[in-house]
């Protein structure tokens, strides 16, 4: 897939404007989703470690950076609407994991793409702001939670296809 075929498309169906949620910047949907439905695609310049802030993990050892229309402002909630499907190019897709009404903020949990955080991730020291009733407090990656989460998880295939093999 290329780079602006991958732009095109997400600006079809999101846009950018402040989160309400504290998070900066975020993405917001244009129109009604149905659960299911492939919201973005995510896209960028591969790189070989986890970097500060906005790094999307798809293989142990590959990163992705974003840009604004390719996945920059995914945001995280411990309740998102959306989720990690692997393309067959190794980039993710965020597909609706429930139906979202336009003007929603799209959201997913960083732990369906995150193995781990490195020691200079900024979602390692900061607390959680989502809001979700089932809010954890902090923002977790795959290798923190329980087996039963991982195996929901594995089982529902709502994590990028590498996760499954950890």
């Amino acid at each position: 897939m290329k780079e602006s075929s991958v732009i095109l498309f997400n600006q079809k169906n999101v846009y950018c404007a402040k989160s309400q949620k504290g998070y900066g910047r975020t993405h917001f949907a244009k129109h009604n989703f149905q659960a299911g439905n492939i919201v973005m695609h995510g896209f960028g310049k591969i790189i070989n470690h986890q970097t500060k802030h906005l790094s999307i993990q798809i293989s142990p050892k590959k990163y992705f950076l974003p840009t604004k229309w390719t996945g920059k402002y995914w945001n995280h909630s411990c309740e998102p609407n959306c989720f990690a499907r692997t393309r067959s190019d190794g980039f993710p897709d965020m597909v609706a994991l429930r139906n979202i009404k336009k003007g929603e903020e799209i959201t997913y949990s960083y732990f369906m793409t995150e193995h781990s955080w490195s020691a200079l991730a900024v979602e390692k020291k900061i607390s959680c702001l989502c809001g979700a009733k089932k809010c954890c407090k902090r923002i977790l990656s795959f290798s923190q939670l329980s087996e039963k989460q991982k195996n929901i998880l594995k089982k529902r295939n709502l994590i990028s296809l590498y996760l499954h093999k950890t």
